[in-house]
């Protein structure tokens, strides 16, 4: 019974003072203490609970560190802008600026302005891109198919200490 107590005392004390963060796949980040890594199961304290986590199931383990910025796009941020075979470019993504700018080109003469919502992995690589973000002024599907290919051929450079993606866009003048 004084076993007993005493570990339930223990785990307590150990989940109010979270020092490791596990992210799961899903995206679901436990401030936590890892305990033991047995046969690809984690053993961790969360919330006062004990849990068992497969390793499958998890993204990343910081351990005693802190991550404030979590990826998401801050509108409050610095717009950059580059001329880019004629065409302006703008781009707004924290922390970040091109390795390799955007192959922009037209094969016609539609004009407007294309606002491409762009997720940038650690690694610069922009994983997604979709054409009609706020500030679009066009419903043109060529532009927007346009944009979207130059916004996938970019390259950012590397924050390998930062979130696993980041949010951001490039906005295209054409």
């Amino acid at each position: 019974m004084k076993t007993t107590l005493f570990l339930f005392i223990l785990l307590i004390s150990i989940g109010l003072n979270a020092q490791h963060t596990v992210v799961l796949n899903s995206g679901e980040k436990m401030d936590c203490i890892v305990l033991s890594l047995n046969e690809d199961v984690w053993d961790v304290v969360y919330e006062g609970e004990a849990r068992k986590i497969h390793m499958k199931d998890v993204s990343s383990v910081f351990f005693k560190e802190y991550i404030a910025y979590d990826g998401k796009l801050i509108p409050e941020g610095n717009e950059k802008s580059i001329v880019v075979n004629g065409f302006p470019v703008k781009y707004k993504i924290k922390d970040r600026t091109f390795d390799r700018e955007p192959k922009v080109s037209i094969g016609s003469q539609d004009k407007g302005t294309v606002v491409v919502d762009i997720i940038v992995d650690r690694y610069g690589n922009v994983l997604s891109a979709k054409a009609g973000a706020p500030g679009t002024n066009t419903s043109n599907n060529y532009l927007y198919v346009k944009a979207e290919t130059a916004a996938k051929s970019a390259k950012f450079d590397e924050n390998l200490k930062g979130p696993l993606k980041t949010e951001g866009t490039i906005t295209i003048i054409y």
